[in-house]
Protein backbone atom coordinates (compact mmCIF):
# COMPACT_ATOMS: atom_id res chain seq x y z
CA UNK A 1 0.00 0.00 0.00
CA UNK A 2 1.34 3.52 -1.22
CA UNK A 3 0.74 6.41 1.48
CA UNK A 4 1.25 9.82 0.80
CA UNK A 5 2.58 11.32 4.13
CA UNK A 6 1.19 15.49 5.04
CA UNK A 7 3.99 17.12 6.91
CA UNK A 8 2.40 16.69 10.28
CA UNK A 9 2.67 13.03 9.92
CA UNK A 10 6.65 13.72 10.03
CA UNK A 11 6.41 16.23 12.63
CA UNK A 12 4.42 14.44 15.29
CA UNK A 13 6.78 10.99 14.66
CA UNK A 14 9.79 13.08 14.79
CA UNK A 15 9.02 14.56 17.79
CA UNK A 16 8.38 11.22 19.71
CA UNK A 17 10.97 9.60 18.18
CA UNK A 18 9.29 7.04 16.08
CA UNK A 19 10.37 8.79 12.65
CA UNK A 20 12.88 5.70 12.00
CA UNK A 21 10.41 3.01 13.02
CA UNK A 22 7.56 4.63 10.74
CA UNK A 23 9.77 3.96 7.85
CA UNK A 24 10.43 0.34 9.00
CA UNK A 25 6.52 -0.40 8.84
CA UNK A 26 5.19 -2.82 5.66
CA UNK A 27 3.94 -0.05 3.96
CA UNK A 28 5.51 2.59 1.26
CA UNK A 29 5.51 6.00 2.14
CA UNK A 30 6.25 9.06 -0.08
CA UNK A 31 5.43 12.63 -0.23
CA UNK A 32 5.44 15.87 -1.96
CA UNK A 33 8.66 17.92 -2.77
CA UNK A 34 6.23 20.94 -1.77
CA UNK A 35 5.29 18.91 1.96
CA UNK A 36 8.97 17.80 2.39
CA UNK A 37 10.41 21.58 1.82
CA UNK A 38 8.05 22.36 5.01
CA UNK A 39 10.22 19.88 7.10
CA UNK A 40 12.99 21.14 9.52
CA UNK A 41 16.63 20.70 7.61
CA UNK A 42 16.94 18.33 10.39
CA UNK A 43 14.00 16.38 9.83
CA UNK A 44 14.22 16.65 5.84
CA UNK A 45 17.86 14.91 6.61
CA UNK A 46 16.24 11.75 8.14
CA UNK A 47 13.41 11.79 5.63
CA UNK A 48 16.45 11.17 3.06
CA UNK A 49 18.52 8.92 4.89
CA UNK A 50 14.86 6.54 5.62
CA UNK A 51 14.69 6.68 1.78
CA UNK A 52 10.98 8.10 1.70
CA UNK A 53 10.43 8.99 -2.02
CA UNK A 54 9.39 12.62 -2.64
CA UNK A 55 7.41 13.18 -5.61
CA UNK A 56 8.16 16.61 -7.58
CA UNK A 57 5.67 18.00 -10.49
CA UNK A 58 7.42 18.05 -13.78
CA UNK A 59 7.82 21.53 -15.34
CA UNK A 60 4.28 20.94 -18.04
CA UNK A 61 2.39 19.62 -14.76
CA UNK A 62 3.21 22.78 -12.72
CA UNK A 63 0.94 25.43 -14.71
CA UNK A 64 -2.13 23.11 -14.46
CA UNK A 65 -1.78 21.67 -10.78
CA UNK A 66 -1.72 25.45 -9.94
CA UNK A 67 -4.92 25.91 -11.85
CA UNK A 68 -6.82 23.40 -10.40
CA UNK A 69 -5.78 24.72 -7.10
CA UNK A 70 -6.93 27.84 -7.39
CA UNK A 71 -10.31 26.91 -9.21
CA UNK A 72 -10.59 25.02 -5.82
CA UNK A 73 -12.03 28.01 -4.20
CA UNK A 74 -12.84 28.35 -0.48
CA UNK A 75 -11.24 24.48 0.75
CA UNK A 76 -9.20 25.81 2.98
CA UNK A 77 -6.16 23.67 2.33
CA UNK A 78 -2.73 24.59 1.13
CA UNK A 79 -0.94 24.16 -1.87
CA UNK A 80 1.31 21.83 -0.07
CA UNK A 81 -1.83 19.53 1.50
CA UNK A 82 -3.11 19.82 -2.49
CA UNK A 83 -0.32 18.73 -4.10
CA UNK A 84 -0.41 15.30 -1.76
CA UNK A 85 -3.69 14.81 -2.77
CA UNK A 86 -2.87 15.22 -6.43
CA UNK A 87 -0.36 12.89 -6.14
CA UNK A 88 -2.64 10.58 -4.66
CA UNK A 89 -4.84 10.45 -7.23
CA UNK A 90 -2.21 10.49 -9.71
CA UNK A 91 -0.82 7.06 -8.52
CA UNK A 92 -3.66 5.34 -7.01
CA UNK A 93 -2.98 5.92 -3.56
CA UNK A 94 -4.24 6.89 0.22
CA UNK A 95 -3.13 10.05 1.83
CA UNK A 96 -2.01 10.24 5.48
CA UNK A 97 -2.94 13.44 7.29
CA UNK A 98 -4.44 14.44 10.67
CA UNK A 99 -5.33 17.71 8.85
CA UNK A 100 -9.42 17.73 9.19
CA UNK A 101 -10.04 20.28 5.73
CA UNK A 102 -7.42 17.76 4.21
CA UNK A 103 -9.43 14.88 5.27
CA UNK A 104 -12.88 16.03 4.71
CA UNK A 105 -12.14 17.30 0.63
CA UNK A 106 -10.47 13.81 -0.03
CA UNK A 107 -12.85 11.75 0.93
CA UNK A 108 -15.63 13.80 -0.82
CA UNK A 109 -13.24 13.24 -3.64
CA UNK A 110 -12.93 9.34 -3.20
CA UNK A 111 -9.29 9.61 -1.47
CA UNK A 112 -8.89 7.20 1.00
CA UNK A 113 -7.23 8.96 4.15
CA UNK A 114 -5.83 7.47 7.13
CA UNK A 115 -4.10 9.15 10.01
CA UNK A 116 -1.59 9.23 12.77
CA UNK A 117 -3.71 6.18 14.85
CA UNK A 118 -3.41 4.40 11.42
CA UNK A 119 0.27 4.56 11.90
CA UNK A 120 0.78 3.82 15.27
CA UNK A 121 -1.98 0.54 15.12
CA UNK A 122 0.44 -0.50 12.60
CA UNK A 123 3.54 -0.05 15.12
CA UNK A 124 2.02 -1.94 18.04
CA UNK A 125 1.13 -5.13 15.15
CA UNK A 126 4.57 -4.79 13.45
CA UNK A 127 7.29 -2.60 15.82
CA UNK A 128 10.27 -4.19 16.83
CA UNK A 129 10.35 -1.72 19.71
CA UNK A 130 9.75 -2.67 23.15
CA UNK A 131 6.23 -2.48 24.45
CA UNK A 132 7.95 -0.20 27.09
CA UNK A 133 9.55 1.97 24.27
CA UNK A 134 6.26 1.89 22.17
CA UNK A 135 4.54 3.17 25.02
CA UNK A 136 7.03 5.60 26.26
CA UNK A 137 7.08 7.54 22.71
CA UNK A 138 3.24 7.00 22.31
CA UNK A 139 2.79 8.62 25.51
CA UNK A 140 4.57 11.87 24.60
CA UNK A 141 2.12 12.25 22.26
CA UNK A 142 -0.54 13.50 25.23
CA UNK A 143 1.44 16.80 24.72
CA UNK A 144 -0.22 17.69 21.49
CA UNK A 145 -2.60 19.45 22.58
CA UNK A 146 -4.85 18.57 18.85
CA UNK A 147 -4.68 15.26 19.05
CA UNK A 148 -7.87 13.27 20.63
CA UNK A 149 -6.48 12.27 24.23
CA UNK A 150 -8.92 9.33 24.25
CA UNK A 151 -7.81 7.85 21.17
CA UNK A 152 -3.89 8.03 22.48
CA UNK A 153 -5.30 6.60 25.60
CA UNK A 154 -6.49 3.27 23.71
CA UNK A 155 -3.47 2.44 22.17
CA UNK A 156 -1.36 3.10 25.43
CA UNK A 157 -3.63 0.57 27.43
CA UNK A 158 -3.83 -1.94 24.24
CA UNK A 159 0.30 -1.92 24.87
CA UNK A 160 -0.22 -2.35 28.78
CA UNK A 161 -2.23 -5.33 28.00
CA UNK A 162 0.53 -6.90 25.49
CA UNK A 163 2.88 -6.16 27.25
CA UNK A 164 1.02 -8.26 30.46
CA UNK A 165 0.52 -11.19 27.75
CA UNK A 166 3.65 -11.02 25.58
CA UNK A 167 6.13 -9.04 27.04
CA UNK A 168 8.95 -7.97 24.20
Amino acid sequence: MLLISDANIFIDLDRVGLLVEFSKLNIEISTSDFVFNELSDQQQLLVKSLKINVHTLEPNELMAFFTQYKGLGQVKISYQDYSIYYFAKKLNAHLLSNDKALRTFSNRNNIEVKGIFYILDLMIEQSGLSHTDLHTAIKKLLDNSWLPKDEINKRLERLINQSATNPK
